[in-house]
């Protein structure tokens, strides 16, 4: 399934951000979602990767932590009823652990899957607790949780470009 017609309104970043070529999976009812990740498109970080001998240009963490915003964004903005164009907005808080056991490399799509372990509300912030972990070729290249908190502001409707 395509990335939804109007995410470029309920994202909280521009698109070259985004890093994701297509939504795989998109499940409401268990709070899971997995997208793909074209390596071949993923902007400036990688295009300044100098090869050396054993190290070839690959997925970058700035990139795989970035991903980790598009998909809590696209899972709040379709799965959770937390849209921006609602007013809502969510940072993370926390990496609580992070793991890299394979080097992604560039060529074959990476599978980015993110679920949400926890969520709870208190004082008009949600705190989501969540699991990230993407897949190159059937190799785990980044497994993670982290932590954010989304509130709700008082903007309604479209973000627009800034």
């Amino acid at each position: 399934m395509p990335i939804p017609d109007d995410f470029h309104e309920e994202c909280l970043y521009s698109k070259e951000a985004w890093f994701i070529s297509d939504v795989l999976e998109m499940d409401r009812e268990n709070l899971r979602l997995v997208c793909e990740v074209d390596t071949t498109n993923l902007g400036p970080i990688v295009d300044a990767q100098r090869t050396f001998p054993g190290h070839d240009k690959h997925l970058p963490g700035a990139v795989a932590v970035q991903l980790t915003g598009t998909l809590a964004g696209i899972l709040a903005a379709y799965c959770m009823d937390m849209r921006p164009s609602q007013g809502w907005v969510g940072f993370g808080t926390h990496i609580h652990h992070a793991k890299f056991p394979t080097m992604g490399i560039i060529g074959p799509p990476v599978q980015a899957a993110v679920d949400v372990l926890k969520r709870r509300h208190f004082r008009g912030t949600t705190f989501v607790r969540y699991r990230y972990e993407y897949t190159q070729e059937d190799r785990t290249v980044y497994l993670a949780e982290h932590s954010a908190a989304w509130f709700q502001s008082e903007h309604r409707g479209p973000l627009g470009d800034h």
